[in-house]
């Protein structure tokens, strides 16, 4: 492992310090979170900006995990945004020790002070971002953040600039920059110096003109080239050239627009046209258990029904049936200080677009080994690098137009932030005052009781020997912690155990008896038990034991498996079974009336259906993308399916209660 790796390695392991984790294109940044997360042992989530970005990672999409609205998020906004999580959700949040956010250049300031706020909020701990560590990998020559000029207007009161490094609560954390300088992707010498001047946007002309040598009037035999160009416009005439010459009937599959939706929102063609061994792109990720397709994933068509498109991605086997899906356009105000937001229009389409070119946006994160790029039309920072460190070498490279310095654009934002780099690069100094810093965090975390004390207001009734003094001395000890020497630790720890001991049989009575028999009081008394009892066994632990950070870490490392139990129980629907049997009762009803499954109800509208569980056509019709029409037509059937469900469930529980 390179020296620098190992930094960035011990950064992760031994302290709790924010990493900025940047490098050329082909560095090893992808490899290198691969790693972490096989070798962590923390607990850790990878999240991204984009539905591609989160897939080439492995891990969710930012507004997915967090839940998170679209638009501009003001600092000064709402203070309680996380009230709407269940319960999973907070316990993942308050496990959580690591946050991995991949192509963080492409991160607005707002979304992570929203982060911030949420995780301080879950975790009751005002250190920034609840004291979890945050990971941000990408690169900043790289694809800049996608912001609106109306979204600007509401944030450029609050941040300098756009990027994720004007974040209020990063600033307020400090973090450290660590760069990787070995490329990996490209091997020719040639070409790695030519994509580093692009990079810093001061390319010579020398390799200007090398550069250059790529570019052809004529490009012949490139059937095996994907093109990567600039504007949606410029696609669009290549694909529409490259279908033309397909032999077959051309099948058109119109959209379904309802209000407003902007032509230039529009995922893809209002009348999308098609024809079998057509090149195609998935723009939206497939939201059903299955998950097979995801936004920017490349196939072929092999067949075109009425109202079902089949395609075949490279390396797969089996064919993928695909119906239209439904958008919403999003408009937000600004009210008495708050942002909110109203549904202007809908657009519903098959859920792909013809990819035997692609907008240099939907490039970013992957390679190839043949492409033909074209910059002539580039408008914003880092198109021109991003579309040619795509290739793996020259040879693979060809120019569609020449390129010109006027392509690489250059952000003042980013340079003034290069610039200072050098003061945020970490040494060995600076490594061993945060492993103490982070030493110090996790002794104040082993003596808080905030926790405890908010989980025992849960249920009323409940009042333990363990009083208010206690909650009072854990309070004063915070500040003066760091000079504590490692016996007082241990006589403290001492003190907490024999308190939390004292109160067990009576706290496990007092509990069972607030919950009644209730499932949802009784989840919430076994949550507050186990938090005493894990309270008292660490005070146990650390009133033998000297305190570190690898000793503490170890103890509480010990419910990993119930972390990724919650993992799981994020990505699942609470009513699984009712989804399926929605979902069936929907395709025999479209087949009835020879329409698209999608034009009856989307899938998120099925879920939504099986989430609240409604118990009228009253509360059904309520229901976003169902209505009065949808109700009149189909809500007795629609109930009759949700109380049969019901009543199979109530049989189920009523059987496990007799053994």
């Amino acid at each position: 492992m390179s020296q620098i790796l190992q930094v960035a390695e011990d950064y992760l392991q031994r302290t709790n310090r924010i990493v900025f984790l940047t490098g050329k294109a082909g560095t090893g940044k992808t490899t290198f979170l691969r790693k972490i997360r096989q070798n962590t042992s923390k607990k850790l989530t990878v999240v991204a900006p984009t539905g591609v970005a989160a897939i080439n990672a492995g891990g969710m999409t930012i507004h997915s995990f967090f839940q998170l609205p679209f638009g501009p998020l003001l600092p000064e906004g709402a203070e309680r945004p996380e009230s709407h999580f269940s319960e999973e959700k907070r316990e993942l949040l308050q496990a959580l020790e690591l946050l991995t956010i991949d192509e963080i250049s492409m991160v607005r300031p707002d979304v992570l002070d929203r982060i911030d706020l949420l995780l301080r909020n879950v975790k009751k701990n005002d250190h920034p971002f609840g004291g979890v560590q945050l990971l941000l990998i990408g690169d900043l020559s790289q694809l800049s953040p996608i912001i609106r000029d109306d979204e600007w207007s509401h944030l450029r009161g609050f941040y300098n600039s756009p990027y994720f490094f004007s974040s209020r609560a990063l600033n307020r954390a400090g973090f450290v920059r660590i760069e990787l300088t070995e490329v990996f992707r490209q091997s020719d010498p040639v070409f790695v110096d030519i994509l580093n001047q692009v990079r810093e946007q001061q390319i010579s002309d020398e390799s200007l003109a090398r550069l250059n040598e790529r570019y052809s009037a004529t490009l012949d035999d490139t059937d095996s080239y994907i093109v990567l160009t600039t504007h949606n416009r410029i696609v669009q005439e290549i694909n529409g050239s490259r279908l033309q010459e397909l032999e077959g009937d051309l099948v058109e599959y119109k959209a379904s627009v309802r209000g407003e939706f902007p032509p230039d929102s529009h995922p893809t063609d209002i009348n999308l046209q098609l024809k079998v061994g057509a090149q195609v792109m998935f723009v939206k990720n497939d939201n059903s258990p299955e998950k097979l397709y995801f936004n920017g994933k490349i196939g072929r068509v092999i067949r075109l029904a009425t109202d079902t498109v089949f395609v075949q991605c490279e390396n797969e086997d089996r064919e993928i049936a695909v119906q239209a899906s439904e958008w919403s356009n999003i408009q937000y105000k600004l009210v008495d200080g708050e942002i909110g937001e109203s549904m202007a229009g809908s657009f519903a389409q098959i859920p792909l677009k013809l990819a035997w070119a692609i907008t240099i946006h939907k490039s970013q994160g992957l390679t190839f080994d043949k492409a033909i790029v074209d910059v002539s039309e580039a408008f914003a920072p880092g198109q021109a690098y991003v579309a040619l460190s795509r290739c793996r070498s020259l040879d693979g490279l060809l120019l569609r137009q020449p390129v010109s310095k006027a392509n690489i654009i250059a952000d003042p934002n980013v340079k003034q932030f290069d610039a200072s780099a050098p003061k945020l690069a970490p040494d060995e100094n600076t490594l061993k005052a945060d492993e103490e810093r982070y030493r110090q965090f996790l002794l104040q975390e082993l003596f808080s009781f905030t926790e405890l004390h908010t989980s025992l207001g849960k249920l009323p009734g409940v009042s333990l020997a363990l009083d208010d003094d206690v909650f009072e001395i854990a309070k004063k000890m915070q500040a003066q912690l760091p000079g504590y020497a490692p016996e007082r630790i241990k006589k403290a720890a001492l003190y907490f155990k024999d308190k939390l001991h004292s109160t067990i049989e009576k706290a496990e009575l007092q509990l069972r008896t607030a919950a009644d028999g209730s499932p949802g009081k009784v989840v919430k008394a076994d949550a507050i038990m186990d938090a005493i009892l894990k309270k008292e066994e660490l005070m146990s632990h650390f009133s033998k034991q000297d305190f570190s950070s690898e000793e503490y870490l170890s103890f509480q490392r010990r419910d990993r498996s119930r972390y990724k139990k919650l993992i799981q129980a994020l990505s699942a629907h609470p009513h699984e079974e009712l989804v399926a049997h929605l979902i069936h009762w929907r395709e025999e009803k479209a087949a009835q009336l020879k329409l698209s499954a999608s034009m009856i109800f989307s899938d998120q509208t099925v879920k939504t259906i099986a989430l609240k569980l409604p118990a009228s056509l009253k509360a059904l019709g309520a229901i976003k993308g169902v209505g009065q029409q949808k109700t009149s037509q189909f809500g007795a059937e629609i109930l009759n399916l949700i109380r049969a469900y019901q009543n199979q469930q109530s049989g189920s529980a009523e059987q496990v209660s007799l053994f």
